[in-house]
């Protein structure tokens, strides 16, 4: 599919809809992704739910008023005694498993990939549905196979009533006031906190963009946990300009102040901040260890890959973010974990965090310098990079640009 942002977003610019509609209100686009269905088969979605290590959920509509989850991983038998309509299976991160899934986020570039969760896909037959209920993130709901009527009603929070005693959450008094049906390729944002209930006409498939959004409880605690790590015991809460005072039980100003002082020394720092959210944010969402190759590549056998055009990605489930200044990067973080930059390589980590599908022939002149060279191979031995089995063709690969 050669897509791009622009069409992606129904001729709008990326700066007009951030202005516009993100976080802000719904917006439907037409043809957003012409010619994406067939990029997944029903079997596979199913496949994909035997699997131990994938996320994956069963939601069946007993009634309006009655739900039933089912946690993977399931069997074949599972699907056979499903019945015939009025469920959803669900396969998050779809992205790790699926390339041409991940190739999809390219799409997105115009927000900060640190943003994106995952790609999550719904599949159901007739009346299958996930109930009115809304997210705490934005999503984009991508139509990839058959229709879905999605009905779009009030905004919500945490004080939204929700039917009692089921195991998702179901909005107990849905107020729908849009109603539209979403054909392959036609696509949907949603801001967060905006309620939704989407409902399978007939047999079909949805992909969720879902992005982000950790709670400020889930930053705070990892931040905390990470300065703990680097607080020195030695250095201890002190007073030397004490004074007496009325009632020893009262906790004074100054003492406050003090107190404070500490606190702040910790979360003053936008340097420190910044290596805490690259480290926490590039980590990995399910612990997927990318697979080495069976044996380590040397230095000039991946140069003569490269020269030969031998297709090159990052492997799908890895996540690269860097800090510092836009164009000079500081600190390079890979799955949580601080790679060191060497010197003359900085060019490269910045085209490394910029693409997914690597073109050869720039990965080939970056590697002109030994310690780019030397960069590209550590990843490859690591898995973070992959060589593909076929060679680089660029019509196949429309969105990988230098």
């Amino acid at each position: 599919m050669n897509i791009q942002t622009f069409d992606l977003l129904g001729g709008r610019t990326p700066e007009q809809f951030l202005r516009e509609y993100w976080q802000k209100k719904p917006l439907l686009i037409r043809n957003a992704l012409p010619g994406i269905d067939g990029l997944l088969e029903p079997d596979e979605i199913a496949g994909l739910a035997l699997e131990e290590e994938i996320e994956s959920r069963i939601i069946v509509e007993r009634s309006p008023v009655d739900w039933e989850l089912r946690h993977g991983p399931f069997t074949e038998k599972t699907f056979k005694n499903l019945p015939k309509t009025h469920w959803t299976l669900l396969v998050q991160a779809l992205d790790q498993y699926c390339p041409p899934v991940s190739d999809l986020l390219s799409l997105f570039e115009f927000i900060p990939s640190w943003r994106i969760d995952d790609v999550m896909v719904s599949y159901a037959p007739e009346g299958g549905s996930v109930g009115p209920h809304y997210d705490y993130y934005d999503v984009f709901l991508i139509q990839a196979h058959g229709q879905r009527r999605w009905q779009l009603g009030q905004m919500c929070d945490d004080a939204t009533p929700l039917l009692p005693n089921l195991p998702i959450r179901i909005l107990k008094d849905f107020q729908g006031d849009q109603e539209w049906v979403l054909n392959p390729g036609d696509m949907l944002y949603l801001p967060p906190g905006l309620a939704h209930y989407g409902v399978a006409l007939g047999e079909c498939m949805t992909l969720s963009v879902g992005f982000r959004a950790p709670s400020e409880q889930d930053i705070l605690l990892d931040f905390v946990h990470s300065q703990l790590q680097q607080v020195q015991q030695d250095k201890r809460y002190s007073d030397p300009d004490l004074l007496p005072q009325a009632n020893p039980g009262w906790i004074g100003p100054d003492a406050v102040e003090r107190i404070a002082e500490i606190m702040r020394r910790a979360v003053s720092d936008p340097a420190k901040i910044s290596v805490w959210m690259a480290s926490y944010l590039s980590q990995t969402k399910y612990e997927r260890e990318p697979e080495p190759p069976e044996s380590d590549y040397e230095e000039d056998e991946v140069a003569d890959l490269l020269q030969t055009n031998q297709a090159i990605r990052r492997e799908e489930s890895s996540r690269m973010i860097y800090t510092g200044d836009a164009h000079r990067p500081e600190h390079f973080f890979i799955n949580g974990a601080e790679v060191e930059i060497p010197p003359l390589t900085h060019s490269l980590v910045l085209y490394l965090c910029k693409q997914r599908i690597y073109r050869p022939t720039t990965l080939e002149m970056f590697c002109r310098t030994p310690e780019c060279l030397r960069l590209v191979t550590q990843l490859l031995n690591q898995g973070i990079l992959y060589f593909e089995d076929d060679t680089f063709q660029e019509d196949d690969y429309p969105d990988a640009e230098e």
